[in-house]
């Protein structure tokens, strides 16, 4: 491909794979799980171990079937091209979950990981994500053990941001700048929790 035409493909991808991941939460919400099944790769790899669309919608029926009402609302999209046909990206997102007489929220980044197949559509080869915390809506979550509170969810744990960013650790592990040594002593990062106790496992 000439220039031109890999940089229009590439645009054009990026925005096919942002539509990928504004589908996934009106999929989600509205409970047609065809529809979200559809938005992953014909060979995606279901959490349960069988692998097609058919089996994770399958899947994805009765882990939806705890929540009443939820709302999944999308932000920042980042997009990196590690390929002509695979991407990765990290995806903003606050879910909200009706969880019995709970109003569950917990803000999260989906870790992505995009692929596009032989006819030429953009589609989730696997989603993680990775909460800041969970909480009932009338909650501190600052307040809660382990800033997480999420009950019968037995796929996502524990809080694993932003503790899990190095960039965070290493922030908070030097002086501040402009600051003399020891002029400040910072005892705890802000909202720290004791360790991360969340699976490294990918999801879909």
């Amino acid at each position: 491909m000439t220039d031109l035409v890999e940089r229009i493909d590439r645009l054009e991808s990026a925005e096919q794979i942002r539509q990928l991941a504004a589908r996934y939460p009106v999929a989600l919400d509205s409970r047609n799980v065809a529809d979200l099944a559809a938005l992953f790769v014909s060979d995606v790899k279901v959490g349960d171990g069988r692998v097609g669309r058919s089996a994770l919608a399958q899947w994805y029926d009765p882990i939806l079937r705890p929540y009443g009402i939820t709302i999944h609302f999308v932000g920042n999209h980042v997009i990196d091209f590690t390929g002509p046909d695979t991407a990765t990206g990290l995806v903003y997102c606050r879910p909200e979950h009706q969880v019995g007489d709970q109003w569950i929220v917990m803000p999260v980044v989906y870790h992505d990981r995009y692929q596009r197949e032989a006819d030429g559509n953009w589609y989730f080869r696997s989603r993680k994500p990775k909460p800041f915390y969970a909480a009932d809506v009338q909650q501190n979550p600052l307040q809660v053990p382990g800033r997480f509170n999420f009950p019968d969810n037995p796929y996502i744990t524990a809080a694993s941001l932003p503790e899990s960013w190095p960039s965070w650790q290493e922030f908070w592990s030097r002086e501040a700048v402009g600051e003399q040594p020891g002029q400040v002593e910072q005892s705890a990062q802000p909202g720290q929790i004791d360790n991360d106790n969340s699976s490294d496992e990918e999801t879909s």
